[in-house]
C-alpha cells in the first residue's frame, strides 16, 4: 500500500508491509522535527455550523483571532449552516485529517444516532473533539400562566391532569426539549410540547401568557426575571451559574439536579496527529482562560468550558449516557 504524508511541505511516499506508521515517526525523529513543530504550515479553516451573528458566531470568532495569534498563522471563520449542524459537520468529517480544518461541534453530536437521525457520516468515530469552548447555562422560567408560586405549585399541576402544562422549545430534538423531557421524566408528569421555530418567538409566547414553562438560556432570561415578567423556576445546573450567582438552582427550589447546558468544542477530522490535536488542545485551553476571552464569552451568554483532550472526549460521550433515557422514554427525534 502506498500513503502519502507531508512534512517540511514537500510529499514522502514509502511503502513497507503495508504499514506507514514506523517510517514516517522515523522520518521525524531523524529530522529532528515533529508534527506540532512544523504545524501550522497555512491558514486555517474553523467552520461554523450556524449563521453569521449569533452567539455561537461570536465566541468562534473571539477564538480564532486569539488563536492566530498563538499559532502564527490567520484562522478564517466559514459559516456553513444547515441540517441542524450536519452540513458543517459532513463537510469537515472528509476534510484531509492535517489539522488545518476544524468544525464547531455542539454536545448534541452523537445524539443524532440516538433519535435515529440517518447521517453521512459516523458521528461516534468521524470528528475528535480537540478542546470544548464554552456552555450555555439554561434556566426553567414560568409565565404569569403558570401556577403562582414556584417549583413545587407546578409540579402539582403538572401532575393533575396529563398534559395540562404546556412547555415551549426552540424545536423537536432542541436542547430545551431534552430538558424538558428530562425533567417530566423526573417528576413523573408529563408536558404538553410546544415547539416553535427559534427562541425569539418562544420568549414572544412566555410574555404573552400564551405558555407556561420553558427552557431558555439564562442570558436570554435574565432582562426578563429582573423585570418580573417571567419567573425563575431554577437554574438547570448542579450550583449557580458564575452568570447569575443569584439566582437558585432546580433543586434549591425542590427539583431534580442535573445539568441540562448545551457546549460547544471545536473537532478536528479522526486521523488527525495527536501532536497537532495536542497543540491546539493547549491553546485554545489557555485562550478560554485568557481575561478578555472570559469577558467576551459572558457577553454572549457563555461559560468558558476548558478541557483537557481525555476530558473533552468524555464530555461528549457522557452526552449520550445523559440524553438516552428521555430521548427513548418520550420518543424525541430531532428536527434537523
Amino acid at each position: 500500500m502506498t500513503t502519502s504524508y507531508r512534512p517540511l511541505r514537500r510529499t514522502v511516499r514509502i511503502a513497507i508491509n503495508g504499514t506507514f506508521a514506523c517510517a514516517a515517526l522515523a522520518l521525524w525523529s531523524s529530522s529532528g522535527v515533529t508534527p506540532a513543530q512544523e504545524y501550522p504550515a497555512r491558514a486555517l479553516r474553523l467552520v461554523v455550523p450556524f449563521p453569521p451573528g449569533g452567539g455561537t458566531d461570536g465566541a468562534a470568532r473571539a477564538l480564532s483571532q486569539r488563536l492566530a495569534e498563538a499559532l502564527g498563522q490567520a484562522v478564517v471563520v466559514e459559516n456553513r449552516p444547515g441540517g441542524g449542524g450536519l452540513v458543517a459537520w459532513s463537510e469537515v468529517s472528509r476534510a484531509a485529517p492535517d489539522g488545518h480544518t476544524l468544525v464547531v461541534i455542539a454536545n448534541n453530536l452523537r445524539l443524532y444516532p440516538v433519535m435515529q437521525i440517518a447521517t453521512s457520516f459516523d458521528p461516534d468515530r468521524d470528528l475528535v473533539p480537540v478542546a470544548t469552548l464554552a456552555s450555555v447555562p439554561m434556566v426553567l422560567v414560568a409565565s404569569r400562566k403558570a401556577p403562582a408560586g414556584g417549583f413545587r405549585e407546578l409540579v402539582l399541576e403538572a401532575k393533575s391532569a396529563a398534559g395540562k402544562v404546556n412547555a415551549g422549545t426552540v424545536g423537536n430534538g432542541s436542547p430545551h426539549h431534552l430538558a424538558s423531557a428530562r425533567l417530566a421524566g423526573e417528576i413523573g408528569a408529563s408536558f404538553t410540547h410546544i415547539p416553535y421555530k427559534g427562541t425569539a418567538p418562544l420568549v414572544t409566547d412566555l410574555l404573552g401568557d400564551q405558555i407556561e414553562i420553558a427552557f431558555v438560556p439564562l442570558s436570554v432570561a435574565l432582562p426578563h426575571l429582573r423585570s418580573a415578567r417571567l419567573r425563575n423556576l431554577g437554574v438547570a445546573l448542579p450550583q449557580r451559574s458564575r452568570l447569575a450567582p443569584d439566582l437558585a438552582t432546580l433543586s434549591e427550589n425542590g427539583g431534580p439536579s442535573f445539568d441540562a447546558s448545551y457546549w460547544y468544542a471545536v473537532a478536528a477530522p479522526r486521523a488527525t496527529a495527536d501532536a497537532v490535536m495536542r497543540r491546539l488542545n493547549s491553546e485554545i485551553v489557555k485562550i478560554l482562560d485568557q481575561a478578555p476571552m472570559k469577558e467576551s464569552l459572558a457577553r454572549q451568554g457563555f461559560e468558558p468550558m476548558p478541557a483537557s483532550l481525555a476530558q473533552s472526549a468524555k464530555h461528549l460521550a457522557d452526552e449520550v449516557t445523559k440524553w438516552s433515557g428521555p430521548i427513548k422514554a418520550f420518543g424525541i427525534r430531532a428536527d434537523p
